[in-house]
């Protein structure tokens, strides 16, 4: 009989708010896998960031009681990288697109975005903007770029929001917004670099495709992430239903009426 990789119905469970997370969820695997197994290196957790990752790690050390122990592989799905990837079948691996370029570094985009806000306002001729200024709207642009990223949504897009009889104010915000839908990606291609959150969504992508063609045979629990960042609730959809795979909700409302739930929307804490 061929080995169950895939479960029919999610598995998922969740921590009530009013329980300290980490060291809740370690209570739990260490009484389901009992104690502390010489195998807690072959599980896999998924938790939300690198900050959740040493709230995991000291929870494990305290409930070690100060003992050397072995600990699962903690890995960082908001700042994933990938070295956190984890491809059970080498040439699974080697078939992905992992050929990912890096990402621009944080001060380095800033930088560049405040030379094309520049160049943009000396384009139409305006007093020259001073240097402050400038640094603010380039950093207002990052946050706009991560958060289209985020959403999965094409700058492109945005040539089409201001109809020609709109006011004229719009159609200049978007002449600004081209800085990011055609400035932009010309000058992250020249430097072989994308966006950190475009990266991070590829690296998520690449982790998905592999858990679904080839099921890891190790635990993989994700814990912590509630799944709003849609890269990530893709990733969470497939551990919820490997066979040796479970996802733990942070604070999920077990006792929401039916029309109760109908009325929660994207933007609420239990929408992810």
């Amino acid at each position: 009989m061929a080995p169950i990789t895939r479960r029919d119905r999610p598995s998922v469970f969740t921590i009530p708010a009013a329980l300290p997370f980490a060291d809740t969820l370690v209570a739990g695997l260490r009484a389901h896998h009992g104690g502390a197994p010489a195998d807690w290196p072959a599980i896999t957790l998924l938790v939300p960031n690198r900050r959740a990752v040493r709230a995991v790690t000291d929870a494990f050390l305290r409930a070690a009681g100060g003992r050397a122990a072995l600990l699962p592989r903690i890995r960082p799905l908001g700042d994933i990288d990938i070295d956190d990837l984890g491809f059970e079948d080498a040439a699974l691996a080697g078939a992905l697109d992992l050929d990912i370029p890096p990402a621009i570094g944080e001060l380095e985009r800033q930088l560049l975005l405040t030379r094309l806000v520049q160049r943009f306002e000396a384009r139409r001729g305006d007093a020259p903007m001073v240097p402050g200024q400038a640094a603010k709207l380039a950093a207002a642009l990052a946050r706009f770029i991560d958060q289209m990223a985020i959403e999965g949504l094409d700058p492109a897009g945005l040539d089409g929001l201001a109809p020609e009889r709109f006011a004229a104010h719009w159609q200049q915000t978007l002449d600004f917004l081209a800085i990011v839908t055609r400035e932009w990606p010309k000058v992250l291609a020249a430097r072989g670099q994308i966006d950190p959150a475009a990266r991070r969504n590829r690296l998520l992508a690449a982790q998905q495709h592999a858990w679904t063609h080839t099921p890891p045979p190790d635990p993989v629990i994700a814990a912590g992430s509630t799944g709003s960042i849609p890269a990530v609730a893709a990733l969470l959809a497939t551990v919820a239903r490997l066979a040796h795979g479970a996802v733990i909700l942070p604070g999920l409302d077990r006792d929401m009426d039916a029309q109760a739930w109908e009325t929660v929307g994207d933007c609420h804490p239990q929408g992810g």
